[in-house]
């Protein structure tokens, strides 16, 4: 009897405690578990701090975005009236050639970010490159870089790297334009050569420079001056020679399609030779319009040299017909990748961060979506 009163009475003990009202009584709105922890803030939360670096490439990519489309309009002016000269076939294929040839310059700058420790994901990285890749249709050849390093934040790759690999990337394409003209042209035209040699002195220069020993101490001698830490991993002869053969197969396809114009018109060769010189004239025009840097993206120089170079296939005016058209086709490219750029979304790219570098979270980066909004709307537009 008493065991059992004993019972009862811790029985009521523990009912008193468990009343409502008892100051030891639990909340019955209260879970089980604790709350989880907040989620991080949203990437339009961290697009609210914006600093003098989202408002220049904000301005920059709109600008860019502006001075493209002028340039689309320019260019269909000047060809409208000789456009019937090329097939329609001609002219798509020569088109498609020329869009997988801007494509495939993502995979070195991608390739040389990887050499550098910082791997991002294929679509991350088209984003970031074709975005910020618009840059260069302003006067100067640091926008795009400037871009990409910014844009690049939001995925966790450091500014030093993403500058790194995109200045890489620009030089690495002297030494493979020049390759290819190189290795094509003195079969076919020895005139061009004799013009335009100082494009092709300027290959071992570029190709001293970008040895890996003296690239690692060039970088690091601008990293001091800029008062920024060095690189982590210095670039090796891999990633350099990977982002080489990318962007000579990125030369082969701007050969291509600069093939399937010349074809339409007539040539005076044909066969082997012919696409070896449309591939070597390409790449010649590329480079020399390059090294002109106060010029955007070589405007009048590229179309000038590659004028010369087909002479030996066809005439000038022929010749300009097909320089004006390659040019708009590869600025219609550069539009058509900056539009894939903004509609790949990547929401699971984001969590792959690059290198734990400064910034960047889960969700859709907000400076890319950011500065993006233009060319959205203006698709929407159109």
């Amino acid at each position: 009897m008493a065991e059992q009163q004993s019972a009862l009475n811790a029985r009521g003990h523990r009912s008193a405690l468990n009343a409502p009202g008892h100051p030891s009584a639990p909340d019955a709105s209260a879970p089980d578990a604790p709350a989880p922890s907040q989620p991080p803030s949203s990437p339009g939360a961290r697009g609210g701090r914006r600093g003098a670096r989202w408002w220049l490439v904000r301005g920059a990519l709109l600008l860019a975005l502006g001075l493209l489309a002028l340039a689309l309009v320019s260019q269909w002016r000047d060809v409208r009236e000789s456009f019937h000269l090329l097939t329609v076939g001609g002219v798509i294929a020569s088109g498609v050639a020329t869009v997988l040839a801007v494509g495939t310059t993502v995979l070195s700058w991608r390739a040389l970010l990887a050499g550098l420790g910082a791997r991002l994901p294929l679509r991350a990285a088209v984003r970031i490159f074709f975005v910020g890749q618009i840059g260069k249709y302003i006067p100067g050849s640091v926008w795009p870089v400037l871009a990409q390093m910014e844009l690049s934040r939001d995925y966790g790759v450091s500014r030093p790297k993403a500058a790194s690999a995109s200045l890489v990337v620009l030089a690495l394409a002297v030494p493979s334009g020049g390759l290819a003209a190189a290795v094509t042209l003195p079969f076919v035209s020895a005139e061009a050569l004799a013009s335009y040699w100082w494009a092709l002195a300027a290959v071992p220069v570029f190709a001293v420079v970008l040895a890996p020993p003296v690239l690692s101490r060039l970088l690091a001698l601008a990293f001091r001056l800029l008062r920024r830490a060095p690189l982590d991993e210095p670039l090796t002869l891999r990633p350099i020679a990977a982002g080489a053969g990318w962007l000579l197969v990125s030369f082969c396809w701007y050969g291509l399609a600069t093939w399937l114009l010349v074809r339409d018109l007539d040539p005076h060769v044909g066969g082997a030779r012919l696409l070896l010189l449309s591939a070597g004239a390409y790449a010649l025009a590329w480079t020399a319009g390059f090294l002109v840097l106060v010029v955007p993206a070589g405007a009048g120089v590229r179309e000038a040299v590659l004028v010369l170079a087909l002479a030996p296939a066809i005439a000038g005016g022929p010749a300009t017909l097909v320089a004006l058209v390659a040019r708009l086709l590869a600025t219609v490219a550069d539009l058509v990748w900056a539009a894939v750029g903004v509609a790949l979304r990547g929401r699971g790219d984001a969590r792959q961060r690059g290198d734990g570098g400064d910034g960047g979270g889960p969700g859709l980066p907000a400076a890319v979506d950011q500065a993006a909004d233009p060319l959205r709307g203006t698709a929407a537009r159109g």
